[in-house]
């Protein structure tokens, strides 16, 4: 838990209103944690839970992102991220947390880092247990880990294309440039 606020902290938070604070040598960062975790008493009230055991990642291979692409069909994934992974699926704009207020589902093609961490470790990771306060749900229920591999190596497909078009600069559905006139 302390691990995960230090990471939140220095990694900072899209779409919110947390900026990354990786300036922060890591004694500040200890002590801004310590300050944090004063706001509540559970921290001081509560154990936490075990640490998630993430197993070793399987194979990335054409075949694991083929399967990914399906889970991420029929778990409705889409419904939420779009087909294409941009945020824009037939749900996106009825989403709200857990106070109500409206939540936009991640877009995996803009390249920005993920919210909870951007290693593949930590894309299984919410996979597994969910985002507390968004409607990101667990998929320990509906997939087996080697199933939310291959949805972690698919969706790594989506970013990956933002990268790859950004090289070129010209959209796919953008017209071409005009020639200069002469």
């Amino acid at each position: 838990m302390t691990e995960d606020i230090e990471d939140t902290i220095g990694r900072g938070m899209h779409a919110s209103g947390m900026p990354a604070w990786r300036p922060l040598v890591r004694q500040d960062r200890v002590d801004l944690v310590a300050y944090v975790k004063s706001f509540s008493p559970r921290f001081k009230d509560e154990k936490p839970d075990p640490a998630v055991t993430i197993p070793p990642e399987t194979p990335d291979t054409p075949d694991s992102i083929k399967r990914g692409a399906d889970l991420f069909q029929s778990n409705n994934c889409w419904s939420c991220h779009g087909k294409d992974g941009r945020g824009n699926g037939p749900s996106a704009s009825t989403l709200t947390d857990s106070k109500g207020y409206p939540i936009v589902p991640f877009d995996f093609t803009s390249g920005r880092e993920f919210k909870c961490g951007d290693t593949n470790r930590e894309m299984f990771r919410d996979l597994m247990t969910g985002l507390d306060g968004t409607p990101m749900p667990s998929f320990t229920d509906s997939m087996k880990p080697d199933q939310m591999w291959d949805v972690v190596h698919f969706i790594r497909t989506l970013s990956s294309k933002k990268h790859l078009m950004a090289a070129d600069q010209t959209p796919p559905s953008a017209p071409a440039p005009a020639a200069p006139a002469q």
